[in-house]
Parts: C-alpha cells; sequence; structure tokens
C-alpha cells in the first residue's frame, strides 16, 4: 500500500512540476530587521522546488558550500539568528506521513542517513499542521534538513530537502549602539556568512564608525586632500592642496583672467574671487569641470605665468588650441569647428 501510495504522489509531482514550478527569485541583498521574525515554510513539491543553480541562487556567483550542493531541491531560506522557524505540510504530504531529519551536507546531496536518525529529528512525530523548529537546530551557520518517509528517502530524491543558513548580525560593536554607528546599512549577500556593515559615503571602518571626507576625493585638477576627521556638518571637513594655478575650496577655479581666457572656449570667464575665475559655458555646451595640469618642456620663452604645463581638458566642451606653443586639448571627435583658421594643422 505504501509503494502504491508513493507512486501516487509521484505522478502528482509529474503532473504539477511542469504547471507550477515558481522559482525562487531570491534577494540578492537583504538588510537586518531588528525585530524578530516568525517564518513559515512549507514542504511541498509543487512551487518552490528549484532544479538547479539558476533556479536556487539566481545568476550570482556563489561560494564553496553552494558550488556542489544537489539538485532538485526547496528553495534555500535565509534567516536572522533568533528568528522562529514554523514548518508545515501540504496536504497530500501530512496525509502521507513525512519526518524531518537534520544531516550533514554530504547525506544532504546524497540524500542518505548513515542510520543516525534517532536524535536528529526534527519533530518526534510526523509533521501535522504547523511546528516551531527547534533552537537547537538554528544556531548560526548552515542546516540541512531532508524529508523521510518511515525511514524511506525517495522524498529526498525527488526534491524534499531543505538547506538552511542563520546569520547573525556584525554590525554593533555593543548592544547599545546604532547599528553601523548609524552611517551605514546592516545587510547581507547569499554567499555571506553574517550580516556586515555596508557604509554611506565618506564612511568606513567595520561598524563605519571612521569618518573621511577625503575618501571620494574631492579635490579637483589634481589636488591633494586632508580630512580634519569632523562630522559637523557645521564645520569644513576637508582641505585641499591645490597644484600651482588653481585655487578654490576644491580647486575648481583657475587663477588669473588671462589664464582662464586662454582655455575657456565656448564660454565665459567669471570672477569668483580677487584672483580666481571659474568657466561658464555657453548654453548646449557640457559643462568645463575640471583642468589636469601636468610638466612638459617647451620651446617658447613665452611660458605661461613661467611655468611649463599642459593643460589637458577631458571633456569636449574646450576644444584644442596651442597657446605660446602650450598645447591645450580636449577636443570632441567632430573636432573643433569654431577653431580659427591660423591655429590648424596643414
Amino acid at each position: 500500500m505504501g509503494t502504491l501510495l508513493l507512486h501516487f504522489v509521484v505522478i502528482i509531482v509529474a503532473v504539477n512540476k511542469i504547471s507550477c514550478q515558481l522559482g525562487c527569485h531570491p534577494q540578492a541583498l537583504l538588510e537586518w530587521n531588528p525585530k524578530k521574525q516568525t517564518v513559515q515554510m512549507n514542504w511541498t513539491l509543487v512551487g518552490n522546488i528549484c532544479k538547479n543553480r539558476s533556479d536556487c541562487f539566481g545568476a550570482q556567483e556563489g561560494d564553496g558550500w553552494s558550488r556542489h550542493l544537489s539538485f532538485p531541491q526547496i528553495c534555500p531560506l535565509q534567516l536572522q539568528f533568533g528568528d522562529k522557524l514554523l514548518m508545515t505540510a501540504d496536504g497530500t504530504l501530512e496525509s502521507y506521513g513525512i519526518r524531518i531529519l537534520n544531516v550533514s551536507k554530504e547525506n544532504f546531496d546524497s540524500c542518505s542517513t548513515d542510520g543516525q536518525e534517532n536524535d536528529q529529528f526534527l519533530f518526534p512525530f510526523n509533521i501535522n499542521g504547523s511546528a516551531q523548529v527547534g533552537v537547537k537546530w538554528l544556531f548560526p551557520g548552515h542546516h540541512y534538513f531532508i524529508a523521510l518517509h518511515e525511514g524511506d528517502t525517495q522524498l529526498c530524491k525527488l526534491g524534499l530537502r531543505l538547506n538552511v543558513s542563520v546569520k547573525m548580525q556584525l554590525c554593533q560593536s555593543s548592544p547599545l549602539l546604532r547599528l553601523c554607528s548609524g552611517n551605514g546599512i546592516c545587510q547581507t549577500d547569499l554567499w555571506e556568512g553574517a550580516y556586515h556593515c555596508r557604509c554611506h559615503r565618506n564612511y568606513s571602518g567595520r561598524f563605519c564608525e571612521k569618518f573621511d571626507a577625503c575618501l571620494d576625493n574631492p579635490c579637483k585638477n589634481k589636488g591633494v586632500c586632508l580630512s580634519n576627521g569632523s562630522t559637523d556638518p557645521t564645520r569644513k571637513t576637508h582641505k585641499c592642496l591645490c597644484p600651482p594655478h588653481f585655487t578654490g575650496v576644491n580647486c575648481s577655479e583657475v587663477i588669473g583672467k588671462e589664464n582662464c581666457e586662454r582655455v575657456c572656449d565656448h564660454g565665459t570667464c567669471v570672477q569668483v574671487s580677487s584672483v580666481s575665475y571659474t568657466c561658464m559655458c555657453d548654453t548646449g555646451v557640457n559643462d568645463w569641470n575640471e583642468l589636469h595640469w601636468r610638466t612638459r618642456s617647451v620651446l617658447s620663452s613665452h611660458q605661461l605665468l613661467g611655468s611649463s604645463v599642459e593643460l589637458v581638458l577631458p571633456l569636449p566642451s574646450c576644444c584644442s588650441r596651442l597657446i605660446n606653443q602650450v598645447e591645450v586639448s580636449g577636443c570632441s571627435r567632430a573636432g573643433c569647428p569654431h577653431r580659427p583658421k591660423s591655429m590648424r594643422k596643414e
């Protein structure tokens, strides 16, 4: 009778797996929830079975523990340490009678028990209704469960096996402190073994406790950024040491109107201080946001401000020019339609 019923279950699975397979749709990143959750998991052969690695874990690359898992299996489950896990079985399996066994990864892959079943059953009875999994089975790490019917592992081979990742958070040095010091998000992905801080801009450290305004280098034109470590929004958090010919809070201003006019094609030099200017581009021209100056030997005795320099404009807003044999480059692919004829190479 048992064999006939098992065949009946297999037939139901074969008919329904094609039309009811939904896939797992794993989330790339999960954020730590300070509130403990109750997670309901249903043992069924219809609707949440993944038949290969892509179905189970998506297109993401995994680490060693997941690369050799066998399929089919129930969609993997991720829990926070401290969450409650309730298990049920669908009507067919509940009537048939299944028990859930904790096994090693090797036995999970091979759907075997090694005869060590007595103290590894999650419940001392067949699943009937909702049953809460004991905390002894949900400590941090990977756990592997398979379904048995009267000791037989055939259901496991059909996909009734579940791997569960239980993760703790490593996002605060003390329970009294905010997660990630309030300067980041406590998250995990499919392959991490715990939740870790992903810091907001300009913050670093295990708990995002370090602030550095220079992390993304706000200084333009190869200026050197010096951070004072302050996080007070009313105070200046960094200082830029500007290279020659540049000034301003972020080294984005050119010293001297003559220098600005030499490089500000298709724009107007606007004075921003007693000695510095910035280029305001004409309508329809991309913003001229950065100049790079680098040393270059030139033959002319008429060198810009007495220095041997080359101006390089990476954006197409300022076309190439020769100023006293100092090349200012940055043309778009279309060339420089407004370039004076006398400056064009013959």
